[in-house]
């Protein structure tokens, strides 16, 4: 049966696995495939596409690899739903080959969460501001338990990049994220007072809340002065482990 997506015309044979990642970030851009939803079948997609099924294959592994799609056993192949995993190999392969210093990873995560503290401050609404409050509430839950602090914490980060509404930065903070995790959970088992960085994210809260971006900025600021002064208390050698945070 034919396919019944339009998914534009045929490949040509030139350059044709290039060409077909290409087609695939096209018909990402237009919705047409939709993250988090199953692909079309391998057979139905090569015929109209007017590609071989092991050409397609070739490209189907290559987004495999690069995390645009995940292939689960007896079901077919579906488009990633989070972008924390796309490009994160290939990612982690390149800043091993420049050396990147970990420190390097804080400061530009510093660098984009200050400037989305101050967008969101500019363009938060009345839900984000409430996601925020039932985050910051589940923070002061689980002060004092490790394991429980990582994973309610990061969701008071998050509420701030969504409230921020910017696409870009959204995509770098979640792959950063992903790649600083087990650091940052090592660092939080050392953490001993939840108090004050629970105290530093409610202060970024209540200058978004009063919809002042300069302020918000400032005390995003504030809370990674914190974090690098945290990390350097635990690991008091020249070059800190700062992003190793319990942020």
């Amino acid at each position: 049966m034919p396919l019944s997506l339009d998914i534009g015309p045929r490949i040509n044979r030139v350059a044709i696995s290039d060409e077909l990642i290409a087609r695939f970030k096209e018909l990402i851009g237009k919705k047409v495939f939709v993250p988090g939803h199953r692909l079309p079948p391998e057979r139905d997609l090569a015929e109209a596409l007017a590609v071989s099924r092991p050409t397609l294959r070739q490209a189907l592994r290559a987004l495999q690899i690069m995390g645009v799609i995940k292939a689960r056993q007896g079901s077919g192949s579906y488009l990633a739903d989070s972008a924390s995993e796309i490009m994160r190999v290939p990612l982690e392969f390149a800043l091993a080959l420049k050396n990147v210093a970990k420190t390097d990873l804080f400061e530009t995560r510093r660098t984009l969460e200050v400037e989305l503290a101050s967008l969101a401050a500019e363009r938060r609404t009345n839900e984000d501001l409430e996601a925020m409050r039932r985050a910051l509430s589940e923070m002061e839950k689980t002060m004092g338990d490790p394991e429980a602090w990582c994973r309610t914490e990061p969701e008071f980060h998050l509420c701030i990049v969504r409230a921020a509404r910017n696409g870009v930065m959204a995509t770098v903070i979640e792959m950063l994220s992903q790649m600083l995790m087990e650091s940052r959970k090592e660092t939080v088992r050392l953490l001993s007072d939840y108090s004050s960085s629970y105290l530093s994210h409610e202060n970024i809260f209540l200058e978004i809340e009063k919809q002042d971006p300069a302020a918000a900025a400032r005390t995003m600021m504030e809370h990674f002065a914190l974090i690098a002064r945290r990390a350097k208390q635990n690991n008091p050698a020249p070059v800190a482990n700062a992003d190793s945070e319990q942020r």
